[in-house]
């Protein structure tokens, strides 16, 4: 029997998973420059904290399962609700708390383009730092990160949950439809105006006010727009988005980027106030490769002290396709590594000792061990992708001059070991 992988993973084979972790450490040096820490948490949580503010929709993507003791447990879905649980149970950490995590996460859902059911998230927490400043650190960090990713079209679109509800109030949906009627909006971008107006037309008696509603949900200047009849809540979110956008454009020069979009609710229920989505011009699932938002009730929800706290997320496997269909070059950018060719059997180990001084030089050294002819090994370096050669011999040995090719230019020429450090210097495993 032929096993196959299970549907909604993949298998990353060493130029992809090499690709990655290139992003992935370009993606860390810009979380350590705004000085976030590290965190890694279990790949599993108790099923109660998983789902206690993950929203409907999620808890039926959950992989939940009872463990040999008859506890249920399930795979984490996002890193936020685990990170809030270790800041519950740490009371001690000193405050503002700055952590960052590079990890897998899974969610049991339709595989399609951009969407898998195992995949990868990167992203910071900010928690102790309330308001305008915490989120537009937040949101610099995410901007500043997909750009030093190598990202150039890309659009942030952010808006305040607070409004939305206020709107949705307004149009005559009350509390308790809140959270399904914020889903059926987050569809908007998926299955267009036409499906929100029919399922939020299902939860009013009065649809007089829906058609407004729509035009405020739709526009593409929601802040020149009057808000007569909303709430207090509501108009301190309009404040606050105001506010944010002046922070973004006077503190961090970062405003290009920025759109209001009254349609951004996300589909977590643990959002309280500010969300958004980092979009590209693909559209659809592909189109958002990042997003986050204000979730100051999450700590003490689930046990711990009342805390504000703000964060995002990029993921990474939407942010490697979408760099890709932008045409850029290969993350890997030029050729890489040395290739090592004994001239016949013989002279094997002597290649071996030369790769291991080189290897000690965090040079990327690989033998050939095929045994064929020199022209044939040098060819098929050159397909694989090396940058040098290296050819082992009697000539070789007896001179203490090694034979090295440059396979990108095609010339070659005779040096020393300590030539031969020097010449390969570009060819390090360093990022």
């Amino acid at each position: 029997m032929q096993f196959e992988r299970p549907r909604g993973t993949r298998d990353y084979l060493p130029e992809e998973c090499e690709e990655r972790r290139i992003v992935i450490e370009r993606i860390r040096r810009v979380f350590e420059n705004y000085g976030y820490g590290e965190v890694i948490t279990p790949a599993f949580e108790h099923l109660e904290l998983l789902t206690a503010k993950a929203g409907e929709e999620v808890v039926d993507q959950i992989y939940a399962f009872n463990d040999k003791a008859g506890r249920k447990l399930g795979l984490r879905f996002e890193l936020t609700t685990p990170i809030a649980r270790i800041v519950a149970e740490r009371i001690d950490l000193p405050k503002p708390i700055k952590f960052y995590y590079i990890q897998p996460v899974w969610r049991y859902e339709e595989p399609q383009r951009g969407r898998l059911r195992e995949f990868w998230q990167a992203g910071v927490e900010l928690m102790g730092v309330s308001g305008v400043p915490g989120d537009a650190e937040v949101i610099a960090v995410m901007i500043n990160t997909l750009r030093r990713a190598g990202l150039s079209k890309f659009t942030v679109h952010v808006n305040d949950r607070r409004v939305i509800q206020g709107l949705l109030d307004w149009a005559g949906i009350s509390y308790e439809q809140m959270p399904l009627a914020l889903r059926i909006i987050d569809k908007l971008e998926k299955y267009g105006v036409e499906y929100v107006e029919k399922g939020l037309n299902a939860l009013v008696k009065d649809t007089t006010r829906l058609k407004g509603f729509i035009e405020y949900l739709t526009s593409n200047d929601p802040l020149s727009m009057t808000y007569e009849g909303l709430g207090h809540t509501a108009k301190q979110g309009i404040e606050s988005l105001r506010e944010l956008l002046d922070e973004l454009d006077e503190g961090y020069g970062l405003s290009s980027y920025l759109k209001l979009d009254f349609s951004i609710v996300r589909g977590l229920d643990y959002y309280t106030s500010l969300v958004y989505e980092a979009k590209t011009p693909l559209g659809g699932e592909i189109g958002s490769v990042a997003g986050g938002g204000r979730y100051d009730d999450l700590v003490q929800m689930i046990g711990g002290p009342p805390i504000p706290a703000t964060g995002m997320a990029i993921g990474i496997e939407r942010l490697i396709e979408t760099l890709k269909v932008e045409s850029k070059p290969k993350v890997l950018g030029n050729r890489r590594g040395v290739i090592l060719i004994p001239v016949s059997e013989e002279f094997r180990r002597a290649a071996i000792t030369v790769a291991e001084k080189l290897r000690d030089h965090d040079i990327i050294s690989v033998v050939d061990f095929s045994g064929r002819r020199i022209a044939s090994s040098l060819e098929i370096a050159d397909k694989q992708g090396y940058r040098y050669a290296v050819i082992v011999g009697k000539r070789e040995i007896e001179s203490g001059q090694l034979t090295l090719r440059d396979l990108d230019r095609w010339v070659e020429k005779k040096v020393s070991m300590e030539q031969l450090l020097k010449e390969l210097a570009n060819c390090t495993t360093l990022i």
